[in-house]
């Protein structure tokens, strides 16, 4: 029973998660509430509040999904070699995700980066510890393979690359235009910058 009511409890939440990026992708996070997300996913107003505490929690839950789920297919399709493919293949998959909604993108990290309560930092930092892990595996791979310096430190390489992507987003989401291809170029640029270093 116990079981039972866990997978409905996730089923349940999935629901609301979708049709909350459904939402949020349609109409705009302002104009959508949590009434509507309740209505689309077929469940009681109050039900959504168990999924996460507020709209903004909402949206940042919903998005991190879709993060994640971007780039568990981009790791599992991974370049064996190169680690600036390597970088550019999973990255630039992540890049797409934030272009196809950049007002949900601007909404997103401002509650990422800014966050104003405990579930979003949650997830931020979650999200960051396991990105830069991974990135430093994925660097110490190209360290035995000889692309770069065996001193090159592979935390503090990882972090690097985070901090350009985060970067390249906050410039991508506040420039009115959201070029998708400049934001490709600001990282390229600094990703280069960076491995040029540690060669």
């Amino acid at each position: 029973m116990p079981r039972r009511r866990e997978l409905q409890r996730r089923t349940t939440e999935q629901h609301i998660l979708a049709a909350a990026l459904r939402l949020f992708s349609a109409h705009g996070y302002d104009a959508t509430t949590t009434k509507q997300i309740a209505e689309a996913a077929g469940v009681a107003h109050g039900t959504v509040f168990l999924v996460a505490a507020t709209k903004e929690a909402l949206l940042v839950r919903a998005l991190e999904q879709g993060l994640r789920a971007e780039f568990a297919a981009r790791a599992a399709a991974l370049p064996a070699r190169n680690l600036e493919r390597q970088l550019l293949h999973l990255f630039d998959g992540l890049f797409d995700f934030y272009a196809e909604r950049p007002a949900l993108s601007r909404v997103f990290l401002r509650a990422i980066v800014f966050p104003a309560e405990p579930v979003a930092e949650a997830l931020y930092q979650e999200h960051v510890a396991q990105l830069t892990t991974y990135l430093a595996s994925l660097v110490g791979g190209a360290v035995q393979r000889g692309e770069l310096a065996a001193a090159a430190p592979s935390r503090t390489a990882a972090s690097n690359v985070m901090a350009i992507y985060v970067y390249a987003l906050i410039s991508y989401v506040n420039d009115a235009g959201a070029d998708r291809d400049a934001l490709g170029r600001r990282f390229r640029a600094g990703l280069r910058t960076l491995l040029d270093g540690l060669r």
